[in-house]
């Protein structure tokens, strides 16, 4: 197994999943285009007429017009439309063919992972067995003793955690709470540099064990007030920026005065992103 450690580590480089990630987004963009495009275009097809030196096109309007109307050369633009038509369906095709592979590789990831077979094993077993990533585990001992300069809290915020940890809201605290219930490791309020805004505290910062990956989770709790939605939507646009990405290394909850908090929803996305 030593001989292989190089290989494996490709398996646990959480630089390749966020490049699947980070091309289902691209692919799903792709098909939101094309099926515009196509919902744009004129009704029909194109057919094409070879002569010696030019050639000659028609517009069949319906299936069942297989001639079509002839296209004058001032009117060029409706092949090109229907040419375009043609090209943008094929792709189309191959993208949602595309994007269903990899959503069927994102639950099967989901749902299975090298570390969690060597998680399940008795002790008794995990102690004769050599992992195919043995670091794992050190890893995970490292990440959860890396220190940092906590923020400071106000007297009246007395929100604690199931392990103790020290929350500014009671939507934090929910939150808290399910990421130690699931036991996902994660960090409070830990400083992250971005480049445009200087110094952050993102609520929390997650770490996938099955995949060794970070996730930033940031709980936005008043969205019904326009000064401060505004400006959360320029700091996501500053992550973005800064390559944090929604849903490929980035999580985000959301609340207002009329729709609070839902456990249901935090326990799925811990589920989706974090187990």
């Amino acid at each position: 197994m030593k001989e292989n450690s190089n290989k494996n580590k490709i398996l646990f480089d959480d630089r390749y999943i966020e490049n699947i990630a980070a091309r289902r987004l691209c692919v799903e963009e792709l098909i939101k285009d094309l099926e515009g495009e196509i919902k744009k275009a004129p009704e029909g097809s194109l057919r094409i007429v070879d002569k010696k030196s030019y050639v000659q096109y028609y517009w069949c309007k319906d299936c069942k017009d297989t001639n079509g109307v002839y296209i004058p050369n001032e009117k060029v633009y409706i092949a090109k439309a229907l040419a375009q038509k043609e090209y943008n369906r094929k792709v189309l095709k191959l993208a949602q063919k595309e994007k269903s592979i990899i959503s069927k590789y994102d639950a099967f990831l989901g749902k299975e992972s090298y570390q969690k077979i060597y998680d399940d094993m008795r002790d008794a077993k995990k102690k004769i067995v050599e992992p195919i990533h043995p670091e794992m585990n050190e890893f995970i001992q490292s990440w959860q003793a890396e220190e940092y300069e906590p923020m400071p809290f106000m007297d009246n915020t007395e929100f604690y955690s199931t392990n103790g940890v020290r929350v500014r809201s009671k939507s934090e605290l929910i939150i808290a709470n399910l990421l130690e219930q699931y036991d996902v490791p994660y960090k409070y309020e830990k400083p992250l540099i971005l480049k445009g805004k200087g110094t952050v505290r993102p609520d929390f910062v997650c770490l996938n064990k099955s995949q060794r990956k970070e996730y930033i989770w940031e709980h936005f709790g008043m969205m019904d007030d326009y000064d401060y939605a505004n400006k959360n939507i320029l700091k996501l646009n500053v992550y973005q920026q800064n390559g944090y990405y929604l849903g490929v290394n980035m999580i985000a909850s959301f609340e207002t005065s009329q729709q609070p908090i839902s456990s249901r929803n935090i326990k799925s996305m811990i589920e989706k992103y974090l187990q």
